[in-house]
């Protein structure tokens, strides 16, 4: 965590184990008013005391024979006693000034297993002094309104009660909650060399503002600074706290960033895609930032009624629910026709095991990479659909035709609105002929309005069927930035691949010819596989 913008040199990075010391909730004044670089895992109220924990390192700034160093403290012993001028450490005042006597070597504190040897920082140039109008507060906010503290965590395990707490009184999206980031990172994230540099910022009682889910993900060249959830977030957004905005203004938010940047782990260019304008009830932070450009795709959203009968007549024509009556009736020939919704998770397992392998031949015939077949991917629905952490946020379902699965949903349900995420049908069964797809999604629509949700989201992508339903359009945007040298290398292709790929998606004909290509590339590789 760093205590302020003029605390330490940037590239203060240094990190190692932490003991867990409960503080004296007496003593974060204290904290509080001193801009020292630190870092920790965690800061939340436990009683009257403020509990530090996690695998975090502290690091507070101390001079030695006129020369800046750095010493990092084992929170075993009192943090107030580390603070003390006696015990090696200056304190720094609000206005950037040492206070206290020098010190020198000799009254350095005892360091423990856990800690190392006082690294000499010298060959470092100290931070230089900033604009007068960031000078006087902590990340760019005035001294008129409560100060932020920001700390950065290489862990998401340690941050559950805070995370989870914030999912509950703030707004984010269902992708940054806490039980899919964690099985996201667990199943995926791990084997694609992305490790989590998650920012939260903190009031001064100790409360989480906001939470970034961020993650490094280390290249051969180029490192890149991208959310955590991968290409499955649908939408990629902080967690903000209901105050957020009393604490940091839209036009103050791009000096917290540029803060935060200089606080993270080691990254050439900065890549994050798929954000919406807004967060919950919020203006997102991140649209304030430069380099934002839109996204190749969209969103899809309807706002549902109080009763299905009344939005279904408003949204189908005479002509539409005719058709869709007589292919309801010649399904129902075929066998009872009923959205079953499993309970126990071997139940839920099979159905999404037959989603995913319904899924699979769509994917052939479409020419388009199997997702199932990327490393983690399948663990990770799988995980989700059982995993206790998710409960409520995950919904399997079928259409059941008689005995036969003709159609499958994996969807999730968080903060009054239903996401249509994943659903296949049986392309080999009798019913294909009778739509068993959009039988089944509105036996959803069905469900999710009696289950009283506000919003039936059909998340990202702009498929032709979504404007039957969709009065919604929800702009996406991404944000690229290069840091250094090597991110500039980097960022022509990149700018140059999301400009292209926008670029077909939003013009009918080439898309088209897109996609046929592709589906003729599948079917002609589908066939050289079965020859062989």
């Amino acid at each position: 965590m760093r205590f302020g913008a003029n605390s330490a040199p940037s590239s203060s990075r240094t990190r190692c184990s932490m003991k867990m010391t409960p503080i004296p909730a007496s003593d974060f004044g204290a904290i509080r008013q001193a801009p020292l670089a630190w870092r920790a895992s965690s800061i939340r109220p436990i009683g009257d005391e403020l509990d530090l924990r996690g695998a975090g390192t502290v690091l507070l700034i101390a001079k030695h024979s006129r020369r800046e160093r750095l010493t990092r403290y084992d929170l075993a012993q009192p943090l107030q006693s580390c603070l003390r001028a006696g015990h090696g450490v200056q304190i720094r005042e609000p206005n950037g000034r040492l206070s206290g006597k020098e010190t020198d070597s000799k009254a350095r504190p005892k360091m423990t297993p856990l800690t190392v040897k006082f690294e000499d920082m010298s060959r470092i140039p100290a931070a230089t002094e900033r604009k007068k109008s960031r000078n006087s507060a902590l990340f760019g906010v005035p001294d008129n309104r409560p100060q932020v503290l920001v700390s950065i965590h290489e862990e998401i395990e340690p941050l559950k009660a805070v995370w989870q707490a914030l999912e509950k009184t703030g707004d984010c999206t269902a992708f940054q909650t806490f039980a899919w980031i964690s099985a996201w990172q667990r199943h995926i994230g791990t084997k694609q060399g992305v490790k989590p540099a998650i920012v939260v910022g903190w009031d001064s009682e100790g409360g989480a503002l906001f939470i970034l889910p961020l993650g490094i993900e280390n290249g051969i060249l180029c490192h890149k600074l991208t959310w955590l959830g991968g290409d499955l977030g649908d939408y990629n957004a902080p967690l903000l706290s209901r105050a957020f905005s009393r604490y940091v203004s839209p036009a103050q938010f791009p000096a917290l960033w540029d803060d935060i940047r200089e606080t993270l782990p080691t990254h050439h260019i900065v890549t994050l895609s798929r954000m919406p304008e807004r967060v919950g009830g919020q203006a997102n932070p991140m649209m304030a930032l430069d380099g934002i450009r839109r996204n190749a795709s969209s969103a899809h959203m309807t706002m549902l009624k109080d009763d299905w009968e009344s939005y279904y007549g408003e949204k189908r024509s005479s002509g539409s629910k005719k058709r869709d009556r007589q292919k309801r009736r010649k399904t129902e020939e075929l066998g009872a026709v009923s959205l079953v919704t499993p309970e126990s998770a071997d139940e839920k397992l099979r159905t999404l095991d037959i989603l995913m392998e319904q899924k699979s031949v769509t994917f052939a015939r479409m020419g388009v990479a199997n997702l199932f077949d990327k490393p983690g991917y399948r663990d990770f629905y799988r995980d989700l659909a059982t995993n206790p952490d998710a409960e409520g946020l995950i919904e399997v379902n079928h259409l059941a035709v008689g005995d036969t699965v003709c159609a499958a949903n994996w969807g999730v349900s968080f903060g009054g609105r239903y996401h249509y995420v994943l659903a296949s049908y049986d392309e080999n069964s009798e019913a294909v002929r009778f739509g068993p797809g959009m039988i089944q999604l509105m036996e959803l629509m069905e469900r999710a309005t009696a289950n009283g949700h506000a919003a039936f989201d059909f998340t990202i992508g702009d498929e032709g069927y979504k404007d039957q339903w969709c009065e919604i359009e929800i702009p996406l945007f991404d944000q690229v930035e290069p840091n250094n040298l090597v991110g500039w290398l980097g960022l022509g292709p990149r700018i140059a691949y999301l400009q292209a790929k926008r670029f077909i998606k939003q013009t009918p004909v080439l898309w088209q010819g897109f996609t046929r290509l592709r589906a003729a590339k599948g079917m002609f590789a589908a066939a050289v596989s079965a020859r062989v």
